[in-house]
């Protein structure tokens, strides 16, 4: 989207500043500056903020700070000052009159085209062009063609496409994509995205999840690394229920009326509206939010991937992710708690954290200009090279016997899309479900004891090994004969399948680290 106002063009795509139609060269941070603020024209943008958004890894005094002010200034002739006011002890605002270049956008229409991932056909489309590819995951049921009807949302996805090809899908069970009859796990949601980017020739993305969407982004970032370019995570949270040792989730009492509300009154916008508090008063938003519900999901879909977000809790593998990664978090958010936020930057190694004002949920309406400049921050990074190849994976451990068929072993992990560590019954997987179910016919074909754990992995040439596999062997190791153990970090990635997992006594203590086992069968 290219900002209009007075005589001005500020176009982000091309990073110039027009003046009657011929460019006026700014600095790049200048530039930059100008840019947050004309984003953010709505409100005061703080010195910190504009120095955490715009110079996180550089160390810039204030009066540095104030030369790039006056210098944007100047750029604006003789009304720079009026456009560009500053608010003692507080930031700066631009307060110049925006319209919207009525060129900028009218290409841009949504042509949703449909990809298989297993028997479901996942929708999704494609906006802009560009080298960068930025994947939006939507939370809960939003649907993409829902994001493309209102004005607010609409106009981020635009600006987001002036940056880089934007894409978009509705994830199994919403929107276009098929309606599903169980269920779906983690694995089969990371396989959804997965065939996505396959199918749009996406070799690298920056992925910017919103709400329950972050936990996919997380996910796929942490098992495909090397698919990844950075993360941006939008009020996104590691588990959505309280527990013991995480009081920032919902109540019990707080799921079951959203359950009743989804079984008498769905397609009124009510689970929608916290998404945005500051838009109430619109009756247009009013309306969409109903829509979106509508267009999102029908109510029994609904309640089953509310199930599923009930049962994330990621908290475990939040160290495996290694991108560069960016969380935004609105100050008084009402539909999540704003603690989930800083939780998450805390433990994501090397993740940044922007708090940004107000209670606005989704990062689509008032603090759009936000999350638009954490996409560009990322982009304006080189992409990561990384030092060694680190990536979270399911892995599986055979006790050693002596009368083990090792063709049997391989044919049976290759069966599972896995990959063997050459010469010891060590494999590794892509995904839970997959990892479990080998090991459960391993279990029953070869009578072997076997671990199964996920965590980080790190492979070198050919020679491959990590923490996951240790924790693994010490439950192979106490498994009987003929069973397949696994850690509790399995228990909270697999819901929505005929699992049954149940406790084994005390926890074991693996390099320091207390892990709870869990015995596996299948319901029958």
């Amino acid at each position: 989207m290219t900002f209009v106002f007075d005589e001005f063009e500020l176009d982000p795509s091309r990073r110039e500043l027009r003046v009657d139609g011929k460019t006026r060269q700014l600095q790049p941070q200048v530039f930059d500056l100008l840019l947050y603020l004309v984003e953010n024209h709505e409100r005061v943008v703080p010195k910190r903020e504009l120095l955490e958004a715009l110079w996180p890894d550089t160390t810039v005094t204030e009066s540095s700070m104030q030369r790039a002010v006056s210098l944007a200034r100047s750029a604006l002739g003789e009304h720079g000052p009026e456009l560009i006011q500053t608010f003692p002890r507080q930031g700066y605002r631009f307060v110049g009159k925006l319209r919207t270049d009525p060129k900028s956008s009218p290409g841009f229409t949504l042509q949703p085209r449909y990809t298989p991932s297993g028997d479901v056909h996942i929708a999704y489309a494609t906006l802009g062009s560009g080298d960068a590819d930025i994947v939006i995951v939507s939370g809960w049921i939003m649907p993409m063609r829902a994001m493309f009807k209102h004005p607010k949302t609409r106009s981020a996805v635009e600006a987001l496409a002036q940056m880089g090809r934007v894409i978009q899908f509705d994830k199994r069970g919403t929107g276009l994509s098929d309606r599903v009859k169980e269920l779906p796990s983690h694995e089969q949601r990371m396989d959804d995205l997965r065939v996505v980017l396959d199918a749009c020739g996406s070799g690298k993305a920056i992925l910017v999840g919103f709400s329950e969407g972050g936990a996919l982004a997380m996910l796929y970032a942490a098992m495909y690394p090397e698919r990844v370019r950075g993360l941006v995570l939008c009020g996104a949270f590691a588990r959505m229920t309280r527990a013991g040792d995480y009081p920032f989730g919902y109540a019990a009492e707080d799921m079951q009326k959203l359950k009743g509300y989804i079984r008498g009154a769905w397609g009124k916008g009510a689970s929608l509206r916290a998404i945005a508090p500051s838009m109430l008063h619109d009756p247009e938003f009013v309306d969409w939010v109903g829509y979106a519900e509508q267009e999102g999901s029908s109510p029994g879909s609904a309640l089953e991937l509310l199930e599923m977000n009930i049962q994330i809790d990621l908290r475990a593998l939040l160290p495996t992710i290694r991108v560069p990664t960016v969380v935004l978090q609105a100050s008084d958010d009402k539909m999540i708690d704003p603690s989930s936020g800083s939780y998450l930057a805390k433990h994501i190694p090397n993740a940044r954290y922007l708090e940004a004002p107000g209670d606005d949920h989704l990062f689509f309406f008032r603090n759009q200009g936000e999350m638009i400049s954490a996409v560009r921050s990322l982009l304006s990074q080189d992409p990561p090279e990384l030092e060694e190849d680190r990536f979270l994976s399911t892995v599986l451990v055979a006790q050693l016997g002596d009368d083990i068929e090792e063709q049997l072993w391989l044919e049976e992990v290759r069966r599972h899309r896995g990959q063997v560590v050459p010469g010891e019954l060590r494999a590794y997987f892509d995904g839970p479900v997959r990892a479990i179910r080998c090991g459960l016919a391993l279990a029953e074909q070869l009578g072997l004891r076997l671990g199964v754990h996920a965590g980080e992995v790190i492979r070198r040439g050919t020679a491959v090994g990590g923490a996951a596999f240790d924790a693994a062997e010490a439950m192979a190791a106490m498994a009987p004969e003929g069973r397949l153990w696994a850690s509790h970090v399995l228990v909270d990635l697999v819901p929505g399948n005929d699992l049954r997992f149940d406790k084994i006594g005390d926890s074991l203590i693996v390099d320091g680290r207390e892990i709870a086992a869990f015995e596996v069968q299948t319901e029958s």
